[in-house]
Formats: structure tokens, C-alpha cells, sequence
């Protein structure tokens, strides 16, 4: 069977160019999507110049930790690496044990501090502001290209980018905000590493070495001892030496990649994080979506061939005999369209890196290389898909008898078979758990959960579509056949008779409308309940934020509470850490108020405990993050910083929602403690009673613009956020939706371009009845509008349930969910749906009438069209 299934593949490909079509795009979309992910591992890719590349060897603290869980047999680890530099403590001690090393040739205390330039676009780039003292230059190193190093407290060397970013030359002169405040500083030089601006990720400003000292907030503390070595001497026995000298023997001496040094590894490493998160999402959706996709193809076309499987049959094949010519012609087209799918894959995914990367979703400089064993598996999930999708239809081909070459009726029977029952029972199952799991999944979860629930009712609904689809097509058609009388009723008929064809044409619809509706759905929730959670507790008129850069220091914060009007200024500080809960460690963002004139600011709600408590060691969390964690109120928990200090704290209130602040809240005094040089993100301002707003406002933001901030009254700041969590819905769509839907537009132009074939004998025979070509297209319009109807139906059937599930969950999370109904998006979805399928049914219909000749008796045919007016039908 295998030479007569070549020959049909050779002879017949237009029969097979649909399923190649579907099978080559769906491989391409889950190559792509996987080779992505799997970049997002090397997070280790190197940056030219480092921070420590001229050094020898480094000496630093622990950049790690690892929390242990479990006893016995069961206990497990779990590891994870410092966001921000760990310092090591008593830098000066260490660096003093380090040279008595023999090869050390200088030794240098690195310590870093924020430093923001506030001058020009200076603070426009995602660079971190760091400041360095001036003998750390030579660790890169940097060297001076104008001027001279910096001496006393008023000189500052810039790294040639943020020179030019700020438009600052030598001798002139530019703001510089440190913990300490603000100072105007000369600019004494600029320099840069060979052939580079600065270090990458970084927008470094030196000081003199006693400045950059007097100006950290820990002076003990720094970031490293570097060793530059001897002539000669081997760095590698160097740093064994090293360590042998060391005071602290937990201190590491490194050595070549293990120098550390790279502050952007960690963001980098943090931010591929979040987009493998996404991207294993896209890739649940992409997966299904291709595979769900294909096989509906597959069975679609074999049901397509039942005339020619029942002549196979008469001239003398056996049904083991069709099904391995089935599966033999299934093998050869996965092979060749598996093999193009991946080829297009290693092309989509580098499009799909640069469209993270412009949105800012992923590092700049995010490159997806070919990964041979993603497309190995891309290759080999394309074939088995083939073979999978193939293998239940080959079955029932084999069951078609001989005398079905003589059947010309197009009615199916027996469609809802058994194995739809078990399948559809299955499914459905499994969303009633789903949904009865969405409410304890909290917020995050629930997102995915949603989207998970969405595809396991889609199956669900094709699996029962023979049950669905005939009253679904009837209500549809009834206006239509009351309109047109004779070419809507027989559209309708039309639909009903050929079951499975209509439910396949609409299945790729029902795909893009429920896989469409709930991301846009989800995403636009979660944004709104966000933004109504953000005006129901924000209480103060205005609001000085720093967006990026370093923060607002102390002295800012002075200022802001001497203008005129403030009753009491509360600053908030954001940073990220890590949560120890009872089975993991869970990333989150960490916040610090101060908890005096927090209740001016923000509205906070205890549901456990005291806001009373927050003091010392003590935190608030959100009753989301404590039922996730295991916390209570009154519990003793650890938390690790963003720097992977640990601290013992106690929680003293678990609170009924963030209010727009991160999940954990430290008092401001106990932040700035555990992390010297901490910042305030945002200054809340509260008004004294009959205070004018727009003056505060403007005499603040006077201030803030001096320390690189800005002010907003309380309605910009929440119409600010509203844009931004609106935006951030946009783009995470886009990129979800973005390859799926231009693969489900495929599919549906796809799916109906098979379904014209199959409809080319019956509009040949209404020619030959006496139908004009207006009555043909227009009877194809109509089914074409029904099946669009129907597959959207059943699509916003299942984004309802999901919305019901997604709304329990985040009623959970804050004071009540929002679910704004997304017309102007699902509108444009459904559009688009109707738009590919009229294309892909009426070029096809307008190429059959062509060749389908005119009545067979013009005398006749009067009698035969509709009797209707004309432009009516």
C-alpha cells in the first residue's frame, strides 16, 4: 500500500496541500515558540566589557542561598541567586588579609551606591545608576578619553553613554542624587573601556575613592575586594592562596567566569524568567492550538474521501489494507511538512525574540539561536501528530463498505460516536475540577488555570459538536430563512445535513474566538480590578514618583513635607526579595512605609492581625500571597532580600489586598536597615484640610524634577496607572495572541477551502436545477455566516465559563473583580473570522461556477429560481 500511497500524494497533492499547510504552521509555531524558551536558559551569555575583567581574582560574599524542605526521604532543596550585588562585610579587614598574599600586585575595594545623573535624557535608558569609586575604574577597565580623575567631593568621571545621554562635557557641570541627596558636581572627565561606552547595563558615575565612600550608606560594606596579580603569576594559584588567607572562610575566591562582577546577570537572568513564564504559556496555547488544529484537518479530509475509500474497498482492499495506506501517506506528508514546519520555526523565532525584545519583555540584546533538539521534537510532535490525528480517522475509513459508491446523499449518520462520548465526557470532566480549583489558585495562577480551562472546553465542545451544532445551526438560520425564503433555509439544510463538515469549518473559528476571548478577557480583568483596587484605597491628593533611576532620598523627602499645604508626607519604597513559605521560596516584591502616615495615604485593611504591629521585624502580606505561602498572622517566617540578606520577621497583619503596593510591607526603618541606601519610589502626599491641590502640586513637582521625579495629582496618577496596566495588557495579548491567531486565520481559511471542495458536486447540481450564480453565492454566503455563527457561539460559550471561573478567583484577591466586556476586541476577532471565511469560500465557489455550466434546460429555469424579489434572498 505504500507505492499506491505515494502515487496519491504525487498524483493528488491539492487533496493534501490543506493538511500540509496545517501541519508545516504548526510545527513552525511550536518550534518557534520552543526554541525561544528554551534561550531563555542561557542566561549566561557574556557581556563585553565586565566589571571585573582586568582583575585576577575576586573576592566576594555568597551571591546564593539554598532553603531546605522536607524530612527524611522526602526533603528537597530549593536554590536561588541574588537580584542585587551581596555585599561582604568588613571590606576593609578582608582587603587588608588579601595583600599579604604573595602575586598580589594591588588590591581594590569595590563598592557600589546609586548614583543618578539628573541632567538631559540621563535618566531615559534602563541603565542602573551606579556610582563607583575611581580606582574600581581600573578593574574593567575604564580609561580617561577626556579630562582627568575626579579629586575632592565635587568631581565626577562619566562613562562616555551617560556623557552623552545627559549632554555633559569636562568642566561643566551636572546633579548628581545619591543616598545622601542632591549635589551639583564639575564633570573632571570622561571615560570608557576599550571599543565600549561603559559596562553594559550599567550608567556608571566615579567618584574620588573617599567620596564614594563618605557617600555609601554602609561604608564597612562593599561589593568586592579585586586583585589585580603580579607579572606572571598564575590566577588560578593565586586565588588558591587567597582563600587559604581569608578571615572568613564563607568568602569566595573567583576566578575567570566565576568573578562575577556582571550586574546585569541577575536582571537578565530575572527578566528571561518572566518571559520563559510567558512563553510557557504561549507555548501551552501554541501546542494546542497546532495539534488541535492538525488532526481536525486530518479527519476532516479523510471524511472527505469515502467515495474514493469505498471504490478502494470494491475493486478488492481490505480494511487493514486502507489503513495502512492512510498511515503510509500520513508518515511521508509529516515527514515533509515536519520538516518545513522547522525550518520556518528557526525563522519565526528570532522574529518572535525581536518582538519581546522592542516591547521590553526581554533584553535588547536576546538572540535565539537554531536549538537542534527543540526542533527534533518540533519535528518528531509534527509527526506524531500526523500519525495521531490519522490513526482514529484510518479506523473508520477502513469500516467504509463498497456500496458507498453508490450513495448520493451527503446526510451523515451516526457522527456522535464513541469515542466523542468518552472524550467529551473526559474533558468536561476535567473543566468542572478546573473550575472548582480557580478560586485557591490566586491571582497568578488562576491566569494560567483560565487559559488551561479554555482549551480543555473547546475539546469538550467539538467533542459533542454533533449534538451542538444542529440546534445551534437552526436558530441561526431562522432569520435567515425568513428574510431569503428559499437561500437561507437552504444554507441551513445545508449545514444540518453535512454535520461534520460544519462542525470542522467552525472548529478553527471556535479556537480563535474561545483562545482570543479568554486572554483578552483574563488580561483585561486583571487590569481593571487592579486599577479599581488602586481607587478605592488611594487617599492621597498627590503623589511624587521616581520612575526608574534611584529613587527619592531622604533629603527630597524633607523638602516635600515643608511645602506649603502638606499635612504629612509617606514614603513607600519598592524592592524584590524572596518569600519562605512552608513547601517553597516564592520571588515577590517587597515594599517599605512608614507605617505613621501609611493610614493618611493608603487605605489598608487588616483581615488578620494589626497594622498597629508593623514595627521592628514585623511585615503586613496580602491574604493572596499569605494562603499561597502558609503564613498566619502572629507566625515567625524568613524572608530573603533582593541582596539574599535573610531576615527573621514577624507577621503582624494580613492585609485584604495590596492597593496597588507590592505584597509584603516592611516598616521604612527596618527596610533601610537590613538594605542601607534604599530609596523611596514614591512619596504619598496628604493635604491639609482646605489646601490647594494644583498649588502643591506644582510647588512639589518643582522639587521632584530637581531629584529626576515628577508630581501627579491623585486623578493623573491613577489615570497614569490605568494606561500603564492597560498597556501592559495590550502588548502581553499581542504576544500570546499575535502567532496563534495568525495560525488559526490560516486554519480557517484553510479548513473552508476544503469544505469548497467538498461543496463543488452541489453547486454544480444546482446550476443544472436552474439557481443563478447571485443564488449559488448567496446560499454560500449564508452557510459560510452560519458556520461563523455557530463556531463563535460555542467560542463565547467557553469564555463565559472561564470568566465565571477567573471572577471567583479574583474576588479572592481584592475588594471585587472587574470584568469590563472587551465589544471593540472580540468585534475585531469575530470580524476577522468572517472576513477569512467569506475569502476562502467565495473565491473557490466563484472558480466552481465557472466550470459548473448553466441549467440544462434554459426553458425550464425560470421555474426553478426563487420567486422573490429581486435584491431580496
Amino acid at each position: 500500500m505504500l507505492s499506491i500511497a505515494l502515487s496519491t500524494l504525487r498524483t493528488r497533492w491539492a487533496l493534501f496541500a490543506g493538511t500540509f499547510v496545517a501541519l508545516s504552521l504548526g510545527v513552525a509555531l511550536i518550534a518557534s515558540t520552543g526554541q525561544v524558551l528554551d534561550a531563555t536558559r542561557g542566561t549566561s551569555k557574556p557581556s563585553s566589557p565586565g566589571r571585573y575583567d582586568a582583575a585576577a581574582v575576586v573576592v566576594r560574599a555568597a551571591q546564593s542561598f539554598t532553603v531546605g524542605f522536607g524530612t527524611g526521604g522526602g526533603a528537597y532543596d530549593q536554590r536561588q541567586t541574588a537580584t542585587s550585588p551581596h555585599r561582604l562585610a568588613d571590606a576593609r579587614r578582608t582587603a587588608d588579609a588579601v595583600r599579604t598574599v604573595p602575586g598580589v600586585r594591588q588590591v581594590v575595594i569595590d563598592r557600589s551606591l546609586p548614583a543618578r545623573v539628573v541632567a538631559g535624557h540621563a535618566g531615559e535608558s534602563a541603565e542602573r545608576p551606579v556610582g563607583h569609586g575611581w580606582s574600581s575604574a581600573r578593574l574593567t577597565p575604564f580609561r580617561l578619553t577626556r579630562g582627568h580623575e575626579p579629586v575632592g567631593d565635587h568631581e565626577v568621571v562619566l562613562a562616555a553613554a551617560l556623557a552623552g545621554r545627559a549632554g555633559a562635557t569636562v568642566g561643566g557641570k551636572v546633579a548628581v542624587v545619591t543616598p545622601q541627596g542632591r549635589q551639583q558636581m564639575t564633570v573632571a572627565g570622561i571615560a570608557a573601556p576599550p571599543g565600549k561606552d561603559g559596562v553594559p547595563g550599567e550608567a556608571t558615575v566615579f567618584f574620588a575613592d573617599d567620596t564614594a565612600q563618605r557617600l555609601s550608606a554602609d561604608p564597612d560594606r562593599a561589593d568586592a575586594v579585586a586583585v589585580l596579580a603580579a607579572p606572571g603569576t598564575s590566577a588560578t594559584a593565586l586565588a588558591d592562596r587567597i582563600r587559604t588567607a581569608l578571615p572568613d572562610k564563607a568568602l569566595k575566591a573567583g576566578t575567570g567566569a566565576d568573578k562575577g562582577g556582571d550586574l546585569t546577570a541577575a536582571s537578565r537572568a530575572a527578566a528571561l524568567g518572566d518571559v520563559a513564564t510567558l512563553l510557557a504559556v504561549m507555548a501551552v496555547i501554541a501546542g494546542f492550538v497546532s495539534i488541535f488544529v492538525v488532526s481536525g484537518t486530518f479527519a476532516f479530509a479523510i471524511a472527505q474521501r469515502r467515495r474514493e475509500l469505498a471504490l478502494l474497498r470494491t475493486v478488492g482492499a481490505t480494511p487493514p489494507q486502507v489503513r495502512r495506506m492512510i498511515m503510509a501517506e500520513s508518515t511521508v506528508l509529516g515527514v515533509v511538512a515536519s520538516a518545513a514546519g522547522c525550518g520556518i520555526g528557526i525563522f519565526g523565532g528570532r522574529q518572535l525574540a525581536s518582538v519581546l525584545s522592542s516591547f521590553g519583555m526581554a533584553p535588547e540584546d536576546f538572540e535565539v539561536p537554531a536549538s537542534p533538539s527543540i526542533l527534533l521534537i518540533s519535528f518528531f510532535v509534527g509527526l506524531g501528530v500526523a500519525l495521531l490525528g490519522v490513526f482514529a480517522a484510518s479506523r473508520r475509513a477502513a469500516k467504509v463498505r463498497p456500496a458507498e459508491t453508490m450513495r448520493d446523499s451527503a446526510v451523515e449518520t451516526r457522527v456522535m460516536t464513541t469515542g466523542r462520548w468518552i472524550v467529551g465526557s473526559l474533558f468536561l470532566a476535567v473543566s468542572v475540577l478546573l473550575l472548582v480549583m480557580l478560586p485557591q489558585a490566586g491571582s497568578d495562577g488562576a491566569v494560567v488555570i483560565s487559559l488551561v480551562l479554555t482549551e480543555i472546553l473547546v475539546v469538550a465542545m467539538v467533542a459533542f459538536a454533533p449534538l451542538l451544532v444542529p440546534p445551534l445551526v437552526l436558530l441561526a438560520t431562522l432569520p435567515l430563512a425568513a428574510i431569503t425564503h428559499i437561500t437561507g433555509a437552504l444554507a441551513g439544510d445545508n449545514a444540518r445535513a453535512s454535520v461534520r463538515r460544519t462542525a470542522s469549518a467552525a472548529a478553527p473559528i471556535l479556537v480563535t474566538v474561545a483562545v482570543a476571548g479568554s486572554i483578552i478577557g483574563v488580561t483585561n480583568a486583571s487590569s481593571a480590578t487592579a486599577i479599581a483596587d488602586d481607587r478605592a484605597h488611594l487617599k492621597a491628593d498627590v503623589v511624587v514618583a521616581s520612575d526608574g533611576g534611584t529613587g527619592l532620598p531622604a533629603a527630597a523627602l524633607r523638602e516635600l513635607s515643608a511645602v506649603r499645604g502638606v499635612r504629612a508626607a509617606s514614603p513607600v519604597s519598592e524592592t524584590s526579595g524572596f518569600l519562605v513559605g512552608s513547601s517553597y521560596v516564592m520571588s515577590s516584591g517587597i515594599g517599605a512605609v512608614d507605617p505613621a502616615n501609611l493610614s493618611g495615604a493608603i487605605r489598608l485593611d487588616a483581615s488578620k492581625g494589626s497594622l498597629g504591629g508593623l514595627r521592628g521585624d514585623a511585615v503586613a502580606v496580602t491574604k493572596l500571597v499569605a494562603g499561597q505561602l502558609g503564613w498566619k498572622a502572629g507566625d515567625d517566617v524568613e524572608v530573603y532580600l533582593a541582596d539574599a540578606t535573610k531576615v527573621r520577621v514577624r507577621v503582624a497583619a494580613v492585609i485584604s489586598s495590596s492597593a496597588g503596593l507590592p505584597a509584603v510591607l516592611f516598616p521604612q526603618d527596618a527596610l533601610v536597615r537590613h538594605a542601607p541606601g534604599t530609596m523611596a519610589n514614591a512619596v504619598y502626599l496628604t493635604l491639609a484640610p482646605g489646601a490647594d491641590r494644583a498649588a502643591v502640586t506644582a510647588a512639589a513637582g518643582k522639587i521632584a524634577d530637581a531629584y529626576g521625579a515628577a508630581a501627579h495629582d491623585r486623578d493623573d496618577w491613577l489615570a497614569r496607572r490605568a494606561s500603564s496596566a492597560q498597556e501592559e495588557g495590550r502588548i502581553l495579548v499581542l504576544v500570546l495572541l499575535g502567532m496563534a491567531m495568525l495560525y488559526t486565520g490560516i486554519a480557517i481559511a484553510n479548513t473552508l477551502v476544503m469544505a469548497a471542495g467538498e461543496r463543488a458536486e452541489g453547486i454544480t447540481l444546482m446550476r443544472k436545477l436552474g439557481a443563478t450564480h447571485g443564488q449559488v453565492l448567496r446560499t454560500v454566503v449564508w452557510e459560510t455566516l452560519t458556520v461563523v455563527v455557530v463556531g463563535g457561539v460555542l467560542g463565547v460559550l467557553a469564555d463565559g465559563v472561564t470568566m465565571l471561573g477567573m471572577s471567583r478567583a479574583l474576588s479572592e484577591s481584592g475588594e471585587g473583580a472587574e470584568f469590563p466586556v472587551p465589544w471593540l476586541e472580540m468585534g475585531s476577532v469575530l470580524a476577522g473570522c468572517l472576513v477569512v471565511a467569506l475569502l476562502a469560500t467565495l473565491v473557490p465557489t466563484l472558480l466552481q461556477l465557472r466550470s459548473a455550466g448553466g441549467p440544462v434546460a434554459k426553458a425550464d429555469a425560470p421555474s426553478t429560481q426563487e420567486p422573490v424579489p429581486t435584491g431580496v434572498g
